[in-house]
């Protein structure tokens, strides 16, 4: 069992620097902008952390930050829960930990879906596709695209979990014209659905119940 963290929050404000977290807003200072960037809808134990930011630094021409500067900014992020640890056998079970505990949102500012490509990147390298593989990945994308604005107004993964165990009575009565879609679901799929919207950072993780996950 290894310990993995992850950020926190949606960045809501363009601008300054602003994450939404716990119904609660933060700025933030310093290297913490850049820190929190690099573990957003990643996992990543603590001695990768640092040589994400140096070579970003790198790639970005910015001023080197050094490692007690990266440390200082981990704990202050850590404190204000903008970014969590949770023990877990590797980076996907940790994600699959988290996000069952989580109240999730789409992070684009404006509410808009992303382009096709964005989702097609589900399916790896562009090529020749079949006509059926087509259809597939059309189904495919639809699935993601109706549950990124079932998420855009409910966010609680534990109920959405609920649901795809049976219980659609949990899920608000406005999601009547999304069950059929929805039901296409098992907790399989819609927990590896869900893990890539968030690799992908289409949404990002607004709260977690305490339970099970150390901060």
């Amino acid at each position: 069992m290894e310990e993995f963290y992850t950020a926190i929050g949606i960045k809501r404000n363009p601008g300054s620097f602003c994450v939404v977290s716990q119904g609660e807003r933060f700025s933030l200072y310093r290297a913490e902008p850049l820190l929190w960037t690099i573990l957003q809808g990643r996992f990543l134990k603590k001695d990768e952390i640092y040589p994400e930011m140096y070579a970003k630094c790198l790639n970005g021409q910015m001023e080197k930050i050094g490692e007690e500067e990266a440390a200082y900014c981990l704990r202050r992020l850590i404190n204000r829960r903008l970014v969590i640890k949770i023990p877990a056998e590797d980076s996907m079970d940790a994600q699959r930990k988290i996000l069952q505990r989580s109240v999730v949102a789409p992070t684009d500012l404006a509410g808009s879906l992303p382009a096709s490509s964005l989702f097609r990147k589900a399916f790896g390298e562009s090529g020749r596709v079949s006509a059926h593989d087509k259809t597939w990945q059309k189904r495919w994308e639809h699935r993601e695209r109706t549950l990124l604005k079932m998420l855009s107004i409910f966010g609680e993964v534990p109920k959405y979990l609920e649901a795809v165990g049976g219980s659609w009575e949990v899920m608000p009565t406005r999601f009547a014209k999304y069950r059929e879609e929805f039901e296409t679901f098992d907790t399989e799929t819609f927990l590896s659905t869900l893990g890539r919207l968030h690799r992908e950072r289409m949404i990002g993780i607004l709260a977690v119940q305490e339970k099970e996950v150390s901060g």
